[in-house]
């Protein structure tokens, strides 16, 4: 098997721009993203019934014409017990119902993906099977317990799909006397690059791709940082026009077959793809594009971004930015890594079309391995367009007309913000109504330097902005009365404006909280009205 040279290029200088100690890492978002998250975790108030902290291990579906999300949760610490695989779903990725068990707590672990709709149009949700409550670990994993999901998204009974034994907790599936169901169970396990998601083949056993093993590598060992982390952990599949498959595994290890998981070439690193131990997902758009989501970092798991190929999938370029905030980490844990991660998106094995005119593609995420969050990211890049960032506890909605920020998170805030066309020079201006502790800043493309920030005043103001990169100056016109400033960061250009119902923030940290303090609080607010850029 013949190993390509370059099986995918990142073409682009973004990510060598990349500042860590951003949220956003300094480079500018893909305009309108609205990103919303799905479950807020607090040990005080029990959105899942019990407080659980830990939240990670994500996949989304589309069925029926709604999004279904399912992760895993522990009581605070991941891979330990307690621990259970939960599913929500939602009609326009916003409103989100409450979470409940995707199987029995005791039955179920998690896997690298959850969903499978089958040729014959039966959905399934699978877990791996749980013996009992040790520690869990990828190389355990291997059987498979499986239900299916009904078109009223309720769940049906639960079989064993693939166990080694008999349990007496479940029968086999094949037991079943549902035939369409036995079928497309049997389809999932034929299906060999679907089950290659899950780390280093455990669900294929001898069918695995053959560079899990360390023999078919040159130097008698399977590549990576070290035992644990090697090639070959939670791939992502795309197929390219001329019917080659390509799949991404953490660190960017990359792969491709021609022949549905008979055979792969050996896993090379592409030299542009800068990643780390969180995901890259990769898939194919509905408008014929090709797009990769993932962490373009060493060492941490932000920011998150999106890179673009109209080319088939061989050149992706354009890094732009999905999730740019990073709140406070709340709970403390055992392996909580911190940022925006584990992104999934809709994969072909998990979409029945019901969406298909919607213009765009949806990712999910753990952030810091505590909530859950999904972006609804567009396929038409609009350069005026608004990106909205909404926590459960707030609200948030944008565009020129009216921009409505409500929040009640202590521990976070709701933000818009307007993207515009780079510019030297930019006049701004609006009303706005706030009810204090809000800020407005005005950000240069790269680098997101804040050329001016403002801290409007409670009431109801008019403001105008009018910024010169050219001279470093900003004149800031309040309520009639006008005043010049220098930018307080220098900005070559000028390209967005953000509002927020907080201060401006960099890092939000690991201070962990007293957890009777994360609670909702007093909303604030802020309402901008008549944007108008000139």
């Amino acid at each position: 098997m013949r190993t390509p040279p370059d099986i995918l290029r990142i073409e682009g200088n973004e990510a060598s721009l990349i500042d860590v100690s951003l949220p956003d890492g300094g480079l500018p978002p893909y305009p309108g993203v609205g990103s919303y998250q799905v479950f807020r975790a607090s040990r005080v108030m029990k959105p899942d019934d019990v407080g659980f902290t830990y939240h990670h291990h994500v996949d989304i579906a589309i069925w029926r014409g709604r999004l279904c999300v399912a992760w895993n949760s522990c009581e605070k610490d991941e891979d330990l017990w307690p621990s259970r695989e939960l599913f929500s779903t939602s009609a326009d990725g916003i409103a989100w119902e409450k979470p409940r068990e995707l199987f029995p707590m005791g039955l179920s672990t998690p896997l690298r993906m959850y969903f499978y709709l089958a040729r014959n149009g039966v959905m399934l949700a699978i877990a791996g099977l749980r013996r009992g409550t040790d520690e869990i670990d990828e190389e355990g994993k291997g059987a498979l317990v499986v239900r299916p999901i009904h078109a009223d998204h309720s769940l049906g009974e639960v079989f064993l799909l693939q166990s080694g034994h008999d349990d007496p907790r479940a029968a086999r599936f094949d037991t079943s006397s549902d035939n369409a169901f036995v079928a497309a169970c049997r389809e999932l396990l034929d299906n060999r690059v679907y089950l290659e998601q899950q780390d280093l083949g455990r669900l294929l056993g001898d069918r695995a791709m053959v560079w899990h093993r360390p023999e078919s590598w040159p130097a008698g060992a399977v590549p990576g940082d070290n035992a644990k982390w090697v090639a070959g952990k939670a791939y992502s599949f795309f197929k390219r026009p001329d019917g080659v498959r390509v799949g991404i595994s953490k660190m960017g290890w990359t792969t491709t077959t021609r022949d549905e998981g008979l055979t792969w070439t050996q896993p090379v690193v592409p030299p542009t793809l800068l990643t780390d131990k969180a995901k890259v997902w990769s898939q194919r758009t509905p408008d014929g594009r090709y797009a990769l989501v993932y962490n373009p970092t060493k060492g941490t798991r932000h920011p998150l971004a999106i890179a673009l190929s109209d080319d088939g999938g061989a050149t992706f370029r354009d890094l732009r930015i999905v999730h740019g905030e990073l709140p406070l980490q709340r709970y403390e844990g055992r392996f909580r890594s911190v940022g925006p991660q584990y992104t999934r998106g809709v994969s072909e094995w998990s979409d029945d079309g019901s969406r298909a005119g919607e213009g765009a593609i949806w990712a999910v995420y753990s952030m810091s391995k505590e909530d859950i969050w999904v972006s609804r990211i567009p396929l038409t890049a609009d350069a005026n367009a608004w990106n909205v960032y909404r926590p459960a506890w707030c609200d948030a909605s944008a565009n020129d007309s009216l921009v409505e920020l409500t929040d009640r998170d202590p521990y976070d805030h709701a933000a818009a913000t307007r993207n515009f066309a780079t510019a030297e020079r930019v006049a701004i201006d609006f009303s706005v109504e706030c009810t204090g502790g809000c800020s407005i800043d005005l950000l240069s493309q790269f680098g997101s330097k804040r050329a001016i920030t403002l801290t409007p005043p409670v009431g109801i103001s008019r403001i105008k902005i009018e910024a010169d990169a050219s001279k470093q100056l900003a004149t800031i016109t309040l309520n009639g009365k006008p005043e010049t400033l220098g930018f307080l960061e220098p900005a070559a250009n000028l390209q967005r404006i953000a509002f927020r119902t907080g201060p401006y923030r960099r890092l939000g940290g690991t201070e962990h909280i007293d957890p009777e303090t994360d609670r909702p609080t007093g909303a604030a607010m802020l309402r901008v009205r008549g944007f108008h850029l000139v």
